[in-house]
């Protein structure tokens, strides 16, 4: 296979989420929601490959150019909702739930608890959830400002994971992939956790 085609197939997915394709770990019956979705950067594959695949987001413009890609891929699978995680109805249930770069825009740590809670409420049982996000594990790039904030040398201020944050979320999962931490040239660093629930 061509990189190019590899592109058209993935598009510009995260790297770590690809892997767990390619491991065979998101079965081609699971129903995806991609929480954040934005413009379908981690969306592209389950729509082209026939997936029941959920995108929320709070952008109305985004979703829009994600749907109208999903019809030029002749996609009928595929549903958008402008929604925020912490107001999600929690009478259906997902089998992959993708949260890329957005949990770390939590207030506080009783945001994020309830981002997390609603988000293990429409998580299936045996459902596995990716997420990516800011991150102070094992790490001394960012300052602790209270409240679950950080502030990282590039000058941002965003809620970040930590070490006795990462072990509560564990709690009724097992991980399914190692907790790996990337620090960005010294200015920020992005955690990736992938956990299946019991």
């Amino acid at each position: 296979m061509k990189t190019e085609d590899i592109n058209n197939h993935f598009g510009d997915m995260d790297l770590f989420l690809m892997d767990l394709i390619l491991k065979g770990k998101v079965p081609e019956d699971a129903r995806v929601l991609d929480i954040g979705c934005g413009e379908g950067r981690n969306g592209i594959y389950f729509i082209r490959n026939g997936y029941v695949y959920h995108g929320w987001d709070n952008d109305p413009s985004r979703l829009k150019l994600l749907e109208y890609l999903a019809q030029t891929l002749e996609s009928h699978r595929a549903t958008f909702k402008e929604a925020d995680l912490r107001a999600a109805d929690t009478s259906q249930t997902f089998d992959l739930i993708i949260c890329s770069r957005m949990l770390h825009f939590a207030d506080s740590i009783e945001d994020f608890q309830l981002m997390w809670q609603k988000l293990n409420s429409i998580l299936a049982p045996g459902g596995v959830v990716y997420i990516t996000m800011d991150s102070a594990v094992d790490n001394t790039l960012a300052k602790p400002l209270g409240e679950g904030k950080f502030e990282f040398p590039d000058t941002k201020i965003r809620f970040a994971l930590t070490n006795p944050l990462y072990e509560e979320m564990k709690k009724g999962f097992e991980e399914i992939e190692p907790l790996r931490t990337l620090v960005h040239h010294d200015e920020r660093a992005q955690s990736f956790l992938v956990l299946r629930k019991f």
